[in-house]
């Protein structure tokens, strides 16, 4: 009959269920999202907050996180593997947090009176962050993505 699925466990288009995997790739990105929504909303509450407001701060961290993250990203996304792109995503974000500690640690250790941290630089970065994310998806054509240029 048409509306059974077949015995190897695979399901027909626009019949049952999606596969598993689909299922959680769906729910990973969805969690992605809301990081990024919750990571955007409070750069913009320190942003607001603050009293004046770092303008030139914030659009120079966006222009500079745009310049070095975009290209680097597209590449990245371009040439390797969803399984290795994961894995060095997890490793550039731990390579970030341990960065910022140590940074922290040598403007407190060398009493350097200028901190680069603040509602300024929050706001670029994730302004500078969803710049390239929409860019990626809008400007790259489909037919460049994955193609291994």
């Amino acid at each position: 009959m048409p509306s059974e699925t077949p015995p190897t466990g695979e399901t027909r288009s626009g019949d049952g269920s999606p596969p598993a995997a689909d299922e959680s790739s769906r729910w990973q990105r969805a969690g992605n999202y809301v990081s990024f929504a919750a990571f955007c909303g409070l750069a913009a509450v320190q942003f607001f907050g603050a009293d004046p407001r770092p303008w030139g701060l914030a659009v120079g961290w966006a222009a500079a996180t745009a310049v070095a993250i975009g290209p680097v990203a597209w590449l990245a996304r371009d040439r390797l593997s969803p399984d290795r792109y994961e894995t060095l995503t997890y490793v550039a974000f731990g390579a970030a947090i341990l960065a910022i500690s140590v940074g922290l640690g040598a403007v407190l250790a060398f009493e350097v009176p200028y901190l680069p941290y603040g509602p300024g630089f929050l706001a670029g970065v994730a302004f500078g962050t969803a710049v390239v994310s929409v860019a990626e998806r809008a400007v790259v054509p489909e037919r460049l993505r994955g193609t291994g240029l």
